[in-house]
Order: structure tokens, then sequence, then C-alpha cells
């Protein structure tokens, strides 16, 4: 078994990833909640010698795992590093993330332990940037949904262009999707951990313009970490009259954080009302597309990444990423990986979900 440990340098970040063989032996924390249950059962799938840790005795008997089953206190270093003690690499969904994920963090990189997660929340990621920039293991978050076709779209796109984009912008649509109750939580917990700028955000898709609100997201973070002089500008695909609204409103956005923090228990509320995730059903109906358009020189190159069952397709790419990221020290998705074979890779279409990618 090929181990990463014994590769754990210091030193600048590898910006030219290569295909690990897929021969890790996986540490998945968090395997009780529900992205964690659907990522212990791609383990499953994949074949994958691994462990499953969790806070509950009772949870973890129902993972679907064959693996080992760790009792694991995030709030002791020992318990986390006695998880991590003979593995390849680590796989965190606990969250959310602000919360609870840094701790898991610190232990990956005291115990040079190559690290993934599933985290949708910028503050968590920025954090793990700024501590663990340039030395340590591989440290890779939001390896997830949010925001892994973004970032390698992008990434694939600066390839096809040909030199270095000024501008790169990323928008996500998503139709048919319910959250999940930790989703929901993490949003709750994102709404005050940073200052919003709200704004309009217009791209060239497939079928014509894609109007978007434009707010900070994942790529406002990743893509810097290999472009940092471009500009980058992130949305969510919506309606022209709503995001003309927000256009209008944009200017006193960042003054709304008072709003934001009368409306986080209410959301919060909500949020532990919802059901533990979307029905398989439910999961199967969800379609996002991803838009990722880089710029230079006048001329432009956009990817489009379309997926069906985006939690399904989430425990998918952390396991693949489990055994291809490579690399020094906390990194973006594009940097810890080959974008282009790693779309290669996830494009099938099965029960399971989907996933397809084109250059425009």
């Amino acid at each position: 078994m090929t181990s990463v440990r014994a590769g754990a340098v210091f030193g600048q970040p590898d910006m030219t990833p290569t295909l690990a063989p897929m021969t890790r032996t996986v540490a998945l924390l968090g395997a009780t909640g529900y992205t964690g249950r659907l990522t212990a059962a791609e383990l499953e799938r994949k074949g994958l010698v691994h462990r499953v840790g969790g806070r509950s005795k009772a949870r973890l008997a129902e993972v679907p795992s064959s693996g080992e089953r760790h009792l694991v206190d995030l709030a002791d270093p020992a318990s986390l590093d006695a998880f991590l003690d003979g593995v390849d690499v680590l796989i965190t969904c606990v969250g959310p993330f602000m919360q609870l994920g840094m701790p898991v963090v610190e232990a990956a990189a005291r115990t040079g332990t190559p690290y993934v997660d599933s985290t949708g929340e910028p503050a968590f990621m920025a954090e793990v940037y700024r501590r663990f920039r340039g030395s340590g293991p591989a440290l890779v978050p939001a390896c997830g949904f949010d925001y892994l076709p973004g970032d390698l779209g992008a990434a694939v796109a600066q390839e096809v262009l040909g030199r270095t984009p000024t501008e790169v912008d990323v928008v996500y649509g998503l139709a048919g999707g319910k959250p999940s109750r930790g989703t929901a939580q993490s949003i709750a917990g994102a709404l005050t951990a940073t200052r919003v700028h709200l704004g309009r955000l217009v791209v060239d898709g497939e079928e014509g313009p894609v109007t978007a609100v434009a707010l900070p997201w994942g790529e406002e973070l990743t893509v810097p970490l290999r472009l940092p002089h471009a500009t980058v500008r992130t949305g969510i695909a919506a309606p022209s009259v709503a995001t003309r609204f927000t256009q209008v409103i944009g200017p006193v956005s960042p003054y709304t954080g008072g709003l934001a923090k009368l409306a986080k228990p209410l959301i919060r509320r909500w949020a532990n009302r919802l059901p533990e995730g979307p029905s398989p059903l439910d999961r199967g109906k969800a379609v996002a597309r991803t838009w990722s358009v880089v710029r230079a020189d006048g001329q432009q190159v956009r990817v489009l990444v379309r997926v069906r069952d985006v939690y399904g397709m989430t425990a998918r790419f952390l396991v693949a990423a489990s055994q291809q990221v490579t690399g020094v020290g906390a990194l973006a998705t594009a940097e810890a990986l080959s974008a282009r074979a790693f779309l290669d890779e996830m494009s099938y279409e099965d029960e399971g979900g989907s996933l397809s990618w084109s250059v425009l």
C-alpha cells in the first residue's frame, strides 16, 4: 500500500499535480451524518480500506460500512490522533465547519495526514488557507459540490485559453434541490461570518446570457490562490429581475449585518426542523450547472459542468479526491488535483448521480 505520510514535506505547493494510485487507506470522520453516510457507502462501493469515526456509538452502528468504527472526541487531540494513526488520508464531513472543523484540520496537520473535506463555508476555508498555506501535508477544503466544479472548471478554461486570465467568473445554478439539515445549519452559521456585498453578474451560457446574483462564494478564495492578480466574481443564477434588484441594493448590502444577525436564529430553527437530508428520489431530481468563464486580451473560454444529485456526487468527489490529492499545505482543489483528468474520471451516469462537462 502506498503511504502518503512519508511524502509530507515542507516547502512550496506543487502546482502541477499528478494522479496518485487509488490505494490509500481512509479515515472518514463525521460518518454518521447525512453526507458522511453517503461517503461511507461510496468507500464500500470502491472497495477501499477505511475506518469510520463519530461521536455516537449507536449512530456509528448504523453507518453502511464494513470498516472499523471509532468513537472520536473532537475536543480531545489524543482522540483525533489515535483515529488517524495508521491511515493514509482523512475525509471529514464534520460540520458546521466554523464551529467544529478546525480541531480536525489541526490534527491532520499535526499527524502529517493529507486531508479533504465537504465544507461550503468560505470563512472556514479562508482560515485554513491563512494558517496552513505552504507547509505540511496537503490540506484541501471544499472537495464537494461546493466548490470543486467551479474551481476545476476555471482551471480547465485557463488551460484552453492558453494564457493567464485577467478575469474569472463562476456562476452556479441549481434546480430541484432540497438542502440537508447540515447544509442549512452551515448557511445559518455563515450568515454573520463575512460581510456580503451583493451585485449582478451576467455570463454567456450555452443557450444565451445567464444572470446571477453576485455574492462572495468559494471560488473568490480558491482561484486567487493560483491567480492572485485576476479579478474573480462569483454568483448564483437567478431571474433577471432578481439580479437587477440586488444590483440596486448592492451599495448598502455590506451594512446589513445587523439584519443577518437577527435572521440567523430564525434560519437556525428552520434548519433544525428539516429532515436530515433529501430522499434518494429527491436527490436524483436535483440538477446543478456551473459555468466557469475566463477572459484575457478580449478572448474568453467557458466551461460548463453539469451535475445531477449534488449530495451523491459530493460523496464520490470526496472519495476520489482522497485518493488523488497531492502537494504541500492548504490548497485549492485545482492545485491539488489534475482538473481535466478528475472531471473526466467523474463523468458518468448511474443511479448514484451523474456528471458531464464541456468547453462551450
